[in-house]
């Protein structure tokens, strides 16, 4: 599809010669992994087979990361390179550094239609700084890999969200296009964000909540949602915030997470959006792995983790849901991977489908979709858990941002 039947203003695959070049490709491998260093879940590898396919007649290299520094799964992508190969059905080689001259040997070496994955991009400390473009570009690894090559392509929209090295670096020196998994994800979700039917309803729960706070007073500030429907610690942090006693375990898991700064955030979000903000009526606790469902305002009694929206709160959430134009599902409801606890989640995914236009995002929600068997029901299924949200909040992504920006400079004419 491009630029001119989309009316986007980034250049796509279909733009471009593709075949003999020597394309850089940004994808992101990053992946669920056991303690013996197996990939648990290939949905990430899976999603950019298109892109992959695309290129069978270019020499390609990528580029990706896995983990973070001080995590388990921060970890080499030997692995990664073995899993993309039999998706692919055909060989990804893997070279265990990112621009040495071993690396830019095996680049240099390479033959059309052959496919080689560098080391994870993370095991480079420049890639952990988030720099403006011009920065990032006159980092090593910019440096000494764009001489090798005639184009960069980004599609890894789950990471687009950083300024970091690997994803608007190379913006500044190669020409640049958005692969094909990055075009679907913005055309995607450019159908939720640009929506101006109603009602347009929010689910917003996990355990990331600093950035769904985020998101919702940014979404709210545009007028993008009639109703936020809170779940999961969210929900906790806006019932705190309504001075709901939610017992001494429940405060103590926010403290622990540091999230008691976002209460009087909550709060002021309350008060500034009176009525768009709706929180659980009734929670499930963890009662030794048993469901235990109690109205909120019963919560300080038991002294029990929240684990779970409750039952009326899953009848009324579930008929907003069912009559949006637009819903937008981003995080689980609870704590879904216990059976007991999964009831919310499953739920209001159903619900969801029901929409005029559905969208859902974020690893967790991914997986519950997947156990349910909804994943043709959405309109759109997004990669990105914080790009996502970061996205539909009406925020410029950093690497969506380069990818425009070197439309302009490498094809103005």
């Amino acid at each position: 599809m491009s630029q001119e039947t989309t009316g986007m203003n980034y250049l796509t695959m279909s733009d471009v010669v593709l075949d003999d070049k020597r394309v850089l490709v940004r994808v992101d491998f990053n992946s669920p992994m056991d303690d013996n260093g197996n990939i648990l879940d290939d949905k990430k590898i899976k999603s950019h087979l298109p892109t992959l396919q695309s290129l069978e007649h270019s020499k390609v290299v990528l580029l990706s990361h896995q983990g973070r520094p001080g995590d388990e799964d921060y970890t080499p992508l030997e692995a990664h390179a073995k899993l993309a190969t039999e998706l692919l059905g055909r060989e990804v080689t893997y070279e265990d550094d990112i621009f040495s001259s071993c690396a830019r040997n095996a680049i240099k070496s390479l033959d059309q239609g052959e496919v080689l994955l560098l080391e994870n991009t993370r095991f480079n400390a420049e890639e952990i700084m988030n720099r403006p473009p011009e920065k990032q570009a006159k980092s090593q690894m910019v440096k000494k890999l764009y001489p090798l090559f005639d184009l960069f392509i980004n599609d890894a929209f789950s990471v687009s969200h950083r300024s970091q090295c690997s994803v608007v670096g190379f913006t500044e020196v190669l020409p640049s296009v958005a692969g094909m998994l990055m075009d679907k994800e913005i055309t995607g979700l450019d159908k939720a964000l640009k929506c101006h039917e109603h009602p347009a309803i929010f689910v917003l729960g996990g355990a990331k909540a600093n950035d769904s706070i985020k998101a919702i007073s940014t979404i709210l500030k545009r007028d993008g949602a009639d109703k936020i429907l809170t779940t999961g610690v969210v929900a906790t942090i806006f019932m705190m915030a309504m001075n709901i006693d939610v017992s001494e375990v429940n405060r103590k898991f926010i403290e622990n997470k540091k999230y008691i700064d976002q209460i009087s955030i909550a709060s002021r979000l309350l008060k500034e959006y009176s009525g768009k903000i709706i929180v659980p009526q009734d929670v499930a606790l963890n009662n030794g792995g048993e469901r235990q469902e109690v109205e909120v305002d019963k919560i300080k009694k038991g002294n029990l983790p929240i684990a779970d929206i409750g039952r009326e709160t899953i009848e009324n959430y579930s008929k907003y849901l069912k009559e949006a134009k637009l819903c937008v599902f981003h995080g689980p409801t609870g704590i879904f991977e216990l059976d007991k606890f999964r009831l919310g989640t499953d739920e209001l995914l159903k619900a969801a489908t029901q929409a005029s236009y559905s969208v859902a995002g974020g690893g967790h929600t991914l997986d519950a979709i997947d156990q349910l068997g909804l994943g043709s029901k959405f309109s759109h299924i997004s990669m990105g858990g914080g790009a996502s949200i970061t996205y539909l909040s009406g925020e410029p992504l950093p690497g969506i941002t380069a990818l425009k920006n070197n439309t302009f400079r490498y094809h103005k004419g």
